[in-house]
Order: structure tokens, then sequence, then C-alpha cells
């Protein structure tokens, strides 16, 4: 009864994919794109950012400010004052800081735009590498209710051999064993497809019960040059232009302290209005305005510490982006290397299964035609899913380290 409910189930399953929603690799990427939270959470990080990078915050625009203030006083007759002013101010000069301070607010929202495109890109690995183990597991359970089907059919062929007296009660208790073995397998597998189905729900973000029917990505795989691959790292890579961007805020920073030596011009204007009923209407209004120039002559030294401070803050950078650029590059050679030999493990694994195939299927010609043992028959197809399960494996271990050449390189949304 038991094997009767594993059959069904096998076949339901078999029956509800076909009637799910198709995900292809490039779908999933669509929908990671446009619902995943933490993609939606970097866009929303270097909006914020955007929204600074103004000439307003950089101190480039004039600022006006208004006041209005009314008083009532009750003595030995009623007082009632009012007054109002208006308040303009615009710096003409500041040895060019405010134009530091905007350089460096679009620095700022560069770094901030690389950062959303380096979570994006993370997230989006993620994904295609959720896809792979998903598409992984699904050959494995492919491959394990083949596997039950067999042992399934070895069972049945044991009995009857076993009625007609061809062979003893162990070899059935063995076929048996085998099945319930393998009906295990299967369930594991099932287990593991479906904790990936999961996994995979959440990084497309929607609800982890979402039924899956996954189409495997059966692209070809690249081919790649390891100089054009270093050239496309140093331009594209989004953590390394992170740290160019601060080299180059850095630089800003030490123009900017020193800008601080100089003097400042700022325009002024003021207007002001009163007005005081006693008994009557007194009121008076003024309008004034100026320039004024400022220098600061001596502060303790502390602006020549700052700019001593920014000229080592300067010399740091330059230390971290070229350990950054001996890192990228070591990661680029790494993941290549580790690429080619996946492939060359791919291409061994196919070698396999073809070997093991032809195996098992001259195996069970034989074993119909009672010429080799039942043990011979199951170790012959033991190999030949361990074969398929491993070609599996090798292939979708490719795909990911091509994944992830692609994401140093920077060019996986490409």
């Amino acid at each position: 009864m038991k094997k009767i409910k594993i059959l069904i189930g096998f076949l339901l399953l078999s029956s509800s994919l076909f009637s799910q929603e198709a995900l292809t690799l490039d779908h999933a990427v669509a929908i990671a794109l446009e619902n995943n939270l933490n993609i939606k959470v970097a866009r929303s990080d270097a909006e914020i950012t955007s929204n600074k990078a103004s000439r307003g915050n950089a101190g480039l625009l004039p600022t006006l400010g208004a006041g209005i203030n009314t008083n009532y006083s009750e003595h030995a007759s009623d007082e009632l004052s009012s007054s109002g002013s208006l308040n303009f101010s615009y710096t003409l000069f500041d040895g060019f800081g405010g134009q530091y301070s905007y350089k460096l607010l679009n620095l700022q929202k560069d770094q901030a735009d690389l950062s959303a495109r380096y979570q994006i890109e993370f997230t989006i690995a993620n994904v295609i590498t959720g896809f792979y183990d998903i598409s992984e597991k699904s050959d494995d359970l492919l491959v394990a209710g083949d596997n039950l089907a067999i042992s399934k059919d070895r069972l049945k062929r044991n009995e009857a051999k076993y009625e007609y007296g061809n062979i003893n009660k162990l070899e059935v208790l063995n076929a048996k064993v085998d099945f319930n073995r393998d009906s295990s397998s299967y369930l594991k597998a099932q287990q593991n497809y479906d904790e990936a189905a999961r996994e995979l729900n959440v990084l497309l973000g929607r609800s982890v019960e979402t039924e899956l029917q996954i189409i495997p990505d059966a692209s070809d795989f690249r081919v790649f040059d390891l100089n054009q691959l270093k050239d496309e790292a140093l331009n594209n890579n989004a953590d390394y232009l992170i740290k160019r961007s601060q080299l180059e805020a850095s630089e800003i920073s030490e123009k900017k302290a020193k800008s601080s030596q100089l003097p400042s011009l700022k325009l002024t204007s003021n207007y002001n209005y009163y007005e005081n009923k006693i008994a009557g209407t007194n009121s008076n209004s003024q309008l004034s305005g100026g320039l004024s120039l400022s220098m600061n002559i001596f502060d303790g030294k502390k602006k020549r510490i700052t700019i001593a401070n920014a000229k080592i803050e300067k010399q740091i950078s330059v230390f971290q982006e070229q350990e950054q650029r001996l890192q990228l590059e070591k990661d680029i050679v790494h993941a290549l290397a580790s690429y080619e030999y996946n492939l060359q493990l791919l291409s061994l694994e196919e070698d396999a299964l073809e070997a093991s195939k032809l195996n098992f299927e001259q195996s069970r010609e034989y074993y119909h035609l009672g010429q080799i043992s039942s043990t011979t028959y199951r170790e012959a197809q033991l190999n030949y899913v361990e074969a398929q399960n491993k070609r599996s494996a090798a292939r979708y271990q490719a795909k990911r380290s091509e994944i992830n050449i692609k994401k140093i390189s920077g060019s996986l949304l490409k």
C-alpha cells in the first residue's frame, strides 16, 4: 500500500508541475528586480543620497528668512506693538569651499548609486544561484523518481520469479529493501526540492508557498579571456569603483581643507519694520545691506592640523585603492581558474554518465534475459543514478562559477 501511495504522489507531483506557471531564469531575474525587498531598500537609499546632492546643501544658494513679532501689554494705557523682518544672505566667495562641497555631495551620490548597484548585483547573483539550486534539485527529484520506478519493476520481477521457483526468497527481500531505500531517497529529494523552492520564492519577494515549475537554463557556457576580464573588472566592478570614488573624494576634501585658509566674502541685506500703537500710531521701516569680508588669521593651528590630516587620509585612500585593485585581480584569476576546472569536471562527468548509461541499459537487458544476477543489476542501477546526479551537480556548479565571473567583472546585469 505504501508503494502505491508513493507512486501516486509522484504522478500527482508531475501533473501539478504542468499546471504551474513556467519560470525561466530571465523571468526569475525580472521578478526579483521588481519585487526583492533588499533591492527596493538599496534603490531608496540611493535616492535619499541623490536628493542631498544639491547646490543648496553645498551652501551655493542664497538664504532668505522672515520673522514677525506682536506684543500686547496693559498698563495705564493699552500698548500694542508689532515688528517684522526679512534677512537675506549670500556667500559670494569662501575659497571655493562651496564648490568643493558640491563636488563631494555628487561623489557621495555616485557612491550611493554604485552601492545600490552592488547590492542589486549581489541579490541577483543569489537569485541565479537559487535558480540553479532548485534546477539541480529538480534533476535529482526526476532521477530519484526514475530510480524508484526501476526498483519497483525489479521487485515485481523478483516476486514473479520467486513464485515460479526461479530464485530464492532472499533475492526478493533484497529487492524490497532496495525499493524501500529508494523510496526514502525520493522523499528526501522531494524535501530538498521544496526547501529550494521556498528559498527562491523569498529571493523573488513573494510568498514561500508560491508553486514553481522550473524550466532549466540550457544556455551554452561562455568563453572568457583573462586580460579582457581584468579590464572589464577595473571599469565596471562596483566595489572597486567605490574605492576609486573615495580616492577622488579624499583629493577634493584636501582642497576643501586648504580653501579654509582663504578669506570669505558675504553679501547681506535686511529689511525691518516696526509699529507701536499708543493712542495713535507710530511706525517706521528700515532697509540695510552690505558686504562683509572675514578671514581667520590664527585659530590655534586647527586648520593646519585639518589640512595635514586630509593629506594623510588621501594617502590612505591611495593605499586602499591599490589594495582593492590587487584583490580584484586575484579574484578574477581565481574565478576563471575555478570556472575552467569545473568545465573540465563537467566533461569528465558527461563521459562517465554516457558510460554508466550504456552499462545500465546492457545490464537491464541481461537481467531480463536472466543472464546476470539481481545484485549485479542493482549495482549498475546505482552507478547510473550516481552518474546522473554528479553530472547535474557538475553542470550547475560550472554555471555558478560563470555567474561569479560575471559578478566580479561587473557584467552580471548586462
